[in-house]
């Protein structure tokens, strides 16, 4: 099970790559080409036996060194980078070993880029690539992809080992471990992707290690509690970096590098904004993650498209997801989980944010097409039950607690409001899949399955009656995103006992209490449904009209326009695409750019990719 590789440091050499955006290596320009292949799912066995030489011949002295293997997956995403199974066989001899882990052999293919970066007291080389190929498994193939940076799995070893180490004096426990915190986080300052992935595990691994201490009575809540207080100050220090400028790179984006013909037609879109205006670039329907079924249509289309959207970022007030930003339709929950960490990762740290970034939820964002499949029949059962991705975990992934573009929720929900005064403008967005996740089936499964029951519910219709829509200059004007249309349908206050109908439950609902605040009315707005009842008393009286200039939507994937709810309702095309399958490739699909005209009362959109430009008045 064990591969040689030898490399001589001033020697070897190879040729650069023609396009650093579209980086593969050519072997044949190397001047010592050499290659290491293994299979899915070997792990630890699969050893690499090293020898590196000087320029003249002569062993390179390995004394005190560490050797770390560093890569990049074949699916262009994840990235390896483990510090902890190289091992010195013969320094002197510049001889060294490194046990691949598990994590290196997840994806099948050719890697984007292999190599070994030998380290001495903070100085560092690196050997010349190696081709590394990972053969398929199709025995056993449902090892998820993720990054694997060994930094970080050495911290959280840490903070273990201090609570056994310090038992009964945990101030000198969590001194140490904020220490290595602290210390790792300005190690890893200039790549974005770290600090993200050091700060939300923390903050999982945190709540996981309060529960403990609080079950085992290590100590009083009151130290804790004092603790835990110096800790989410570190971590709120942390998130304050995020929220700054940082340079993005190919060595931190998810997905593909914008091309060069994209970014001309960009730059042409950006020559023409009014940056005094408010301008509002609605990214909907995505669907990232690989979905069976669908000629043509690449696992990584849909965040590509996002990058796209995102090179937009210094031109406009703020970019919005507009739902359904994964696909859903992976066998694997640990799969889909996968995606959506993805998703959120680079729409809100793949760009120096000058834009806000607003993530809704779409009727594919839950995963419950394959639970609906699963009880219909349609798509075979898995090991386990077909688990869906929850409300809390998607709040978890899009950090909506942590109010990263100063926004105001309803605690953290999935729905949001944010004022622009210098454009006198407030955006609200709303969670169209509101739907209720306490209530299951004899499956154990949601009995609402979000894939076709979509909806409002009392607390946020509450919200938005009485908090999203009070205290709003009356030179203001008000603009709604959303993921579904506005337009209720006919199934909407019928039985919801069959799950398999398409359902906007409470829909008009909503739309009275829009049409309430423009119109400065009041009313009671009610719904008896069963699960969904709401029961909202409106008063605008006071406030009086309000300029209400449109409900945006993306869901049906193609552009249209209503205004039969007493409001603009305008549909917008999907990121992938229509809704015929075979058409989902890179020919098709695109993003709007809404610009907000206040002193002519219009709105008109800047289409890229398929969108059209099409104007509105209010």
């Amino acid at each position: 099970m064990s591969m040689y590789l030898t490399f001589t440091i001033g020697e070897d050499k190879r040729n650069l790559v023609d396009d650093i955006t579209d980086f593969h290596i050519d072997n044949s320009t190397s001047t010592n080409p050499q290659w290491l292949q293994a299979r899915q799912n070997e792990d630890g066995m699969r050893q690499v036996f090293v020898t590196v030489k000087n320029e003249d011949g002569s062993p390179f002295n390995l004394t005190d060194c560490n050797y770390w293997f560093q890569g990049k997956l074949p699916d262009g995403i994840h990235k390896i980078i483990d510090a902890r199974h190289g091992v010195t066989l013969d320094a002197q001899n510049g001889k060294f070993r490194f046990d691949m882990p598990k994590h290196a052999f997840t994806v099948a293919g050719s890697y984007v880029q292999a190599f070994f970066r030998i380290v001495r007291n903070g100085e560092s080389l690196t050997t010349l690539e190696f081709d590394l190929t990972v053969l398929a498994d199709l025995v056993y193939n449902d090892l998820v992809p993720s990054d694997y940076i060994t930094p970080f799995e050495d911290l959280y070893g840490k903070l273990k080992e201090y609570l056994v180490k310090f038992n009964g004096d945990f101030d000198a426990a969590m001194a140490q471990w904020k220490k290595d915190v602290a210390n790792l986080i300005t190690e890893l300052n200039a790549d974005i992707s770290g600090i993200n992935l050091t700060v939300t595990e923390i903050k999982t691994r945190l709540s996981a290690l309060e529960d403990k201490i609080k079950a085992d009575g290590l100590l009083t809540k009151a130290d804790f509690d004092a603790q835990i207080a110096i800790v989410n100050k570190n971590i709120a220090d942390a998130l304050a970096k995020l929220q700054s400028p940082v340079p993005v790179d190919d060595s931190i984006i998810v997905g593909k590098k914008v091309s060069l013909s994209s970014r001309n037609s960009m730059n042409t879109i950006k020559s023409t904004i009014d940056a005094n205006k408010f301008n509002l670039l609605f990214f909907n329907d995505p669907h990232y993650g690989m979905r069976s079924g669908v000629k043509h249509y690449g696992p990584l289309y849909g965040i590509d498209r996002l990058n796209e959207a995102l090179y937009m970022d210094d031109s406009v007030d703020a970019i919005v997801a507009g739902g359904d930003n994964i696909d859903g339709h992976l066998d694997s929950t640990d799969g889909l989980l996968n995606d959506e960490q993805n998703f959120a990762l680079e729409l809100l740290f793949g760009s120096r944010n000058h834009a806000d970034k607003f993530a809704l939820k779409g009727n594919h964002d839950d995963g419950t097409l394959r639970l609906r499949n699963y009880r219909i029949g349609i798509q075979p059962s898995p090991d386990y039950f077909p688990t869906t991705i929850s409300s809390d975990q998607f709040k978890q992934h899009f950090m909506t607690e942590n109010l990263l573009f100063n926004e105001h929720r309803n605690k953290n929900s999935t729905y949001f409001y944010k004022d622009y005064p210098d454009k006198k403008v407030r955006l609200i967005g709303l969670d169209s899949n509101d739907s209720p996740e306490d209530i299951k089936l004899s499956d154990g499964g949601v009995k609402y399955i979000g894939i076709n029951n979509m909806g409002y519910r009392q607390d946020q219709l509450d919200w938005l009656a009485n908090i999203a829509l009070q205290n709003i200059p009356e030179d203001y004007a008000t603009i709604v995103v959303v993921h579904a249309q506005a337009t209720p349908t006919e199934n909407d206050d019928t039985d919801l006992s069959n799950g398999m109908i398409g359902h906007h439950t409470n829909q008009a609902q909503v739309n009275q209490i829009l049409n309430d605040f423009k119109n400065g009315q009041s009313s009671v707005v009610t719904n008896s449904v069963k699960d969904w009842e709401v029961n909202v008393k409106t008063n605008f009286v006071t406030q009086g009209k309000r300029d209400l200039v449109a409900w945006i939507h993306g869901h049906l994937h193609y552009e249209e326009y209503t205004t039969s709810n007493g409001f603009n309702d305008i549909s917008c095309i999907a990121a992938i695409g229509t809704n015929t399958p075979d058409k989902w490739d890179e020919t098709e699909g695109g993003w709007t750019l809404f610009t907000l005209d206040k002193t002519n009362r219009k709105l008109t959109t800047t289409g890229y990719g398929l969108a059209t430009k099409r104007t509105f008045t209010y």
